[in-house]
């Protein structure tokens, strides 16, 4: 009796351990966030397995076909810093062309006028952003929508709309000393990003809002309240959208988060997002053109310690009571055969 009990005692214990452990019920949310200095390791690691030599070549290829002078420049720093052989002879004679001063002075002016127009990302982080990055760049936005609804056009409310967050937070910023700095440039890059065409369809809809057109005048005039002009709820949450995406920029660079917004669908993906640029910093944009959206952001997880202790007690629980039985069944059958014979 006392040799069962003994031999029934490893059982007892880990069945002891897995009830304590499962009343905290870890597997409910097995998944946690990595922290910052985690993240920016895993995504290291991926990123070095992934672009190899001849992924790099391809890439490099198609930015050359594409005139793809950002692009270029990232990848042949990319092939640089993990030391991959690449001939670059092609993409450095075709950035040396795309950032030629002249070509880049017409296509500034042209990017002034009409940032839909800019030749690259540089151009328009060069020419555009420092004026659509003030009041009167929101301010121009409003005056495009108002003067189209006059005339019975079709207006950009999604423009529009970016616009107000942009003077909202202006505002604030008066008021919180600063605090409030990220949304509107945040605001401004989703307005920019929309209009060279890095916005996708799903966020376009999210960061559409009402907008009282009648009041437009009086808000720019500074006789009525944002409030008085659009819903201060959709207006909160574009808000804290336009907060996400100015913590990317804060993080990378004005140019890199306009092309990493293509890769937010829904207000979860911003945060996301920058969460990885906090982490990935300057190489944000090169970590997503190497493993992809999906990749990188289920890097943002892992397992927790509590989910994989609870599994390892399950998995050891079942392999004890396997044995248990093994050995009993053993048994059995070794008595049966005795008394066959």
């Amino acid at each position: 009796m006392i040799r069962r009990l003994l031999a029934a005692l490893p059982l007892v214990a880990t069945l002891g351990a897995l009830l304590w452990a499962l009343q905290a019920n870890p597997l409910a949310a097995p998944f946690v966030e990595r922290s910052a200095g985690d993240l920016a390791l895993t995504l290291e690691q991926q990123v070095h397995r992934a672009a190899t030599a001849d992924w790099i070549e391809a890439a490099l290829t198609q930015a050359v076909a594409a005139r793809d002078a950002d692009r270029a420049t990232m990848l042949i720093g990319l092939a640089q810093d993990l030391g991959r052989d690449v001939d670059t002879t092609a993409a450095t004679a075709m950035i040396a062309a795309e950032t030629d001063t002249l070509s880049v002075a017409v296509d500034c002016a042209v990017c002034m006028a009409d940032t839909s127009a800019c030749s690259s990302l540089s151009h328009l982080t060069f020419c555009a952003v420092p004026f659509e990055m003030t009041v009167l760049g929101d301010l121009n936005a409003l005056r495009r929508a108002a003067f189209a609804f006059a005339v019975g056009q079709e207006v950009d409310e999604v423009d529009a709309g970016l616009a107000l967050v942009g003077l909202g937070a202006t505002g604030a910023v008066l008021v919180s000393g600063g605090s409030s700095v990220t949304v509107k440039a945040g605001a401004t890059l989703l307005r920019l990003a929309r209009r060279i065409g890095s916005i996708t369809p799903e966020l376009t809809r999210f960061i559409r809002v009402p907008i009282r057109w009648a009041r437009v005048d009086d808000f720019v005039l500074g006789t009525a309240r944002i409030e008085d002009v659009t819903d201060g709820a959709a207006l909160a949450r574009m808000g804290a959208l336009a907060a996400d995406l100015g913590r990317v920029r804060a993080a990378t660079s004005t140019a890199e988060a306009l092309r990493l917004a293509r890769f937010v669908d829904t207000p979860a993906d911003a945060t996301r997002l920058a969460r990885v640029a906090e982490a990935a910093g300057p190489r944000t944009t090169r970590t997503f053109a190497v493993l992809g959206k999906s990749r990188v952001f289920r890097a943002t997880l892992r397992v927790s310690r509590a989910a994989t202790g609870t599994l390892i007690l399950i998995w050891l629980t079942a392999a004890q009571i396997a044995v248990i039985l093994g050995t009993r069944i053993g048994s059995l059958a070794v008595r049966s055969v005795m008394r066959a014979i």
